[in-house]
């Protein structure tokens, strides 16, 4: 079984409702889906997913993936015990961000957990995660495309994590990342935190986390920000954009998958078009 993990709150429904159905299609080894929810009472846009609305995703899956499972998990309470007085509380995304430094108090008995941000889509199957040897390695990362040019040379994107949970564990890695978020803000706050709080990482090519064009040999692409140098231009088009992903980043990979969506929660959420 493949665990996978995908957190956020209740904003994130059309970007994991898409990514679901994106890991139904290019993953056929059984695989179990995590999803961590939150809410923070000092941002009013950030309120929990509603366990009705995950059961929607989780429905269908049931009926099209029946080797696969859903788990739900709300950590509201806990998100705010760490992070209502950090200064790291109001984040340059939102605060739900954050949520997936809270993963090893709730995830349990996994080995190998691939955390998976909502702007992602699977393009092939997850089953190459597998077959990464991290044993002695806390996780697994691929360098944050502009990051690793403008930040450090080192520096890593978070979107898509393999992660060594016994490992974790052992190194509290999570916990210590949320030390220092109580303590210090970061413009990326809990990347920042993880990169500089992890020391046995092995990074992988970026077709486990392609940041721009989908190529041949690519497993996720991750819809995250992007420049056009000529002329200078900052974009941040999500694959629920579906007008701009057309349009602008000339992808059309997903098309039937966007179809699919359409048919199963277009009234209850509808895509950009």
């Amino acid at each position: 079984m493949i665990d996978v993990l995908y957190t956020g709150d209740r904003n994130v429904f059309r970007g994991f409702a898409l990514a679901v159905l994106s890991l139904i299609k290019y993953t056929p080894e059984p695989f179990r889906v995590h999803f961590m929810t939150v809410g923070a009472s000092w941002d009013t846009n950030c309120k929990p997913l509603l366990e009705e609305d995950f059961n929607k995703i989780k429905k269908v899956l049931k009926e099209q993936r029946p080797d696969c499972e859903m788990k739900y998990y709300d950590v509201t309470e806990s998100f705010a015990k760490h992070f209502e007085y950090s200064p790291n509380k109001k984040p340059v995304y939102s605060p739900a961000s954050m949520t997936r430094l809270l993963l090893t108090e709730v995830i349990k008995d996994v080995d190998k957990l691939i955390y998976l941000d909502c702007d992602t889509m699977v393009v092939s199957s997850l089953k190459a995660f597998t077959e990464l040897d991290i044993s002695n390695y806390e996780m697994a990362v691929s360098l944050d495309f502009m990051g690793h040019r403008w930040v450090k040379r080192d520096y890593f994107n978070s979107g898509v994590l393999y992660i060594n949970m016994k490992m974790v564990k052992e190194s509290q890695l999570f916990e210590r990342a949320i030390a220092l978020l109580k303590k210090k803000r970061f413009f990326f706050a809990d990347q920042t935190a993880l990169y500089k709080c992890s020391t046995k990482r092995l990074y992988i090519p970026w077709r486990f986390n392609e940041q721009r064009k989908i190529k041949p040999d690519t497993v996720i692409k991750h819809f995250n920000k992007g420049i056009r140098p000529f002329p200078f231009y900052i974009y941040n088009v999500k694959q629920w954009n579906v007008k701009k992903v057309h349009s602008f980043l000339k992808i059309h990979y997903f098309d039937d998958i966007y179809d699919i969506y359409d048919k199963l929660f277009g009234e209850y959420a509808p895509l950009d078009k």
